[in-house]
């Protein structure tokens, strides 16, 4: 599998409407950001899978991408190395004992420019995001034996990563960006943040195994049907009807129909997926659905 570069904005545009999350890259002055996860960059340029997105594997194995309209209308695209998991040093550390090293979750978070310990320009939370903790430190996302958190305020941000294939020290979290802070990929990526996007106070980061996208761009006839899954992020009519359908299953109150899938909808659908003996990922595939109206 491998997508070329050339219309990736327009698919990337595309597969969010799919999984009803938004889109910031709609008027002029404007970036969306997208985490591959899993994803690597061949010689042409085109991008194709790589690796496990769920186990943390200290390299940057991920692809971050942003696109969006420079002031004047043009569009524009661009992807660097990255890294969405923790640093082996951190999963391993200490300090993690019963508590675990967060795996960033498919899904859409809310981020806004913000401060990176003594470095005054990166990007923080503006609200609760979706992770797993590994408890057992074994480097790995077990969704039956890790633990799903809603953190915000604990500083995962998104910044410069070091210059060396390993992740080391550099994110026990955080969303990373190989090269340094001086490096070619942190001062593109902070140029479009904070200059052609300079009027945007919030973006919709959006996070994806890279091998979901490319099964959805491959088969475009089953995009509304297999590869249609509402996640944390999730938000409007369909997430407002799942959200009506957890209140009639018991999962969720009915004063938390809002349209909107954060923590407590997540919650409550893997809470049903648990009770259904399911895998508790949070994503709500047709299956889930059928099962919530009652179907096999």
């Amino acid at each position: 599998m491998a997508i070329p570069q050339e219309g990736l904005s327009v698919k990337l545009a595309q597969f969010l409407a799919d999984q009803a999350m938004r889109n910031d890259a709609t008027r002029p002055g404007t970036a969306q950001i997208v985490m591959l996860r899993g994803c690597r960059a061949n010689r042409d340029g085109s991008l194709s899978v790589y690796g496990d997105p769920n186990r943390c594997t200290d390299h940057y194995d991920d692809r971050l991408v942003v696109f969006g309209l420079k002031a004047g209308g043009q569009p524009y695209l661009w992807h660097g190395r990255a890294s969405s998991r923790p640093g082996l040093r951190w999963v391993k550390d200490p300090s993690y004992y019963h508590r675990g090293a967060p795996f960033m979750q498919p899904g859409q978070m809310l981020y806004q420019r913000g401060r990176h310990l003594t470095h005054p320009e990166a990007m923080v939370q503006a609200a609760a995001c979706c992770v797993v903790r590994d408890y057992d430190q074994d480097g790995r996302v077990e969704f039956d034996a890790d633990r799903i958190d809603y953190p915000f305020g604990t500083g995962i941000n998104i910044h410069a990563g070091g210059t060396s294939s390993s992740v080391g020290l550099y994110s026990s979290g955080c969303q990373i960006i190989w090269g340094g802070w001086g490096g070619d990929g942190w001062r593109t990526f902070h140029d479009l943040i904070y200059k052609t996007a300079r009027s945007q106070k919030l973006f919709h980061y959006a996070v994806t195994d890279f091998a979901f996208f490319g099964a959805w761009h491959d088969h475009p006839d089953e995009r509304q049907t297999t590869y249609s899954v509402l996640r944390f992020g999730s938000y409007g009519k369909r997430v407002r009807d799942l959200q009506t359908l957890l209140v009639r299953a018991g999962y969720l109150g009915a004063s938390l129909v809002d349209g909107e899938f954060g923590p407590r909808t997540d919650r409550a659908v893997r809470d049903f997926q648990r009770a259904r003996r399911l895998t508790m990922n949070g994503a709500v595939t047709q299956k889930v659905l059928n099962l919530l109206r009652g179907g096999d």
